[in-house]
């Protein structure tokens, strides 16, 4: 039952995203006007190379988790193996970093915002888009908690089923990607970065199988992908507010126009 519902979400993820790639490049030129953006170029999507390489990453990572999911115990690369292998190296290793480095791409997107470094958007529309961005993560990885219930690597529950920390961790990370890798590519590096220490973190600490931070990743860097490609950018375009003194034949008043 389990993997079944993997797959389905699988399925979901790639259908849904590629259905929204043949737009994407007309998206990105046309449609993007953000007040404080660096503008696109009309031949190319400037925040992503390619729309369909962009969903390959989330797709295989998925992919991959659900492959590490389905494999017998005893093979070499199934989710009981590698758990065995990295306790066994770390010998009783345990940190709560990872409940802190899953926020430090989103905490440094709107830290270099409000530094003032040039991003993709402006702030009101980076909020919109973390918020939206949260809340679809949040459905995914609770939705999926509640119908799967596979025990921790620990069995001190059953809801293992995807990573939550790691899902959080990849989608900031992607946010800080999105808006600055423009900017620099390091600041990217560094997100991506912290979010790969949040999802070993989480297997080292025994909470997580390696199949549950795959799958966590994917569903991470998907859900944030999905919501730029479908985000209108309709806050914060107001161009031009105008007050101008108006005469009557019995008085006077002020006129204001304001331009959305």
């Amino acid at each position: 039952m389990t993997r079944s519902i993997i797959l389905i979400l699988l399925m979901f993820i790639g259908g849904t995203v590629s259905a929204q790639y043949p737009s994407a490049t007309s998206f990105y030129s046309y449609h993007i006007s953000p007040s404080d953006s660096a503008k696109v170029n009309g031949n190319s999507a400037r925040y992503g190379n390619s729309p369909h390489i962009s969903a390959v990453i989330p797709i295989s990572l998925v992919a991959t988790g659900v492959i590490v999911e389905s494999l017998p115990s005893h093979t070499l690369f199934s989710k009981e193996r590698i758990q065995q292998h990295i306790q066994g190296q770390l010998n009783g290793f345990r940190t709560s970093a990872d409940n802190y480095l899953q926020f430090i791409p989103i905490a440094a997107m709107f830290g270099l915002k409000m530094a003032g470094v040039k991003s993709k958007s402006d702030f009101l529309n980076q909020a919109i888009i973390t918020a939206k961005s949260e809340l679809l993560v949040t459905a995914i990885v609770f939705s999926m908690k509640h119908f799967i219930h596979d025990m921790r690597p620990d069995g001190s529950t059953d809801n293992t089923m995807p990573s939550g920390h790691t899902a959080q961790a990849f989608a900031s990370a992607t946010l800080l990607d999105m808006e600055y890798r423009e900017t620099s590519p390091w600041i990217s590096v560094g997100g991506y970065l912290c979010a790969t220490a949040t999802g070993f973190f989480r297997v080292a600490n025994n909470r997580h199988w390696a199949s549950d931070v795959l799958i966590g990743a994917g569903i991470g860097i998907a859900s944030v992908k999905l919501v730029y490609l479908t985000h209108r950018y309709k806050w914060g375009k107001m161009s031009t507010a105008v007050v101008v003194p108006t005469i009557y034949q019995n008085g006077g008043g002020v006129a204001f126009a304001m331009k959305f």
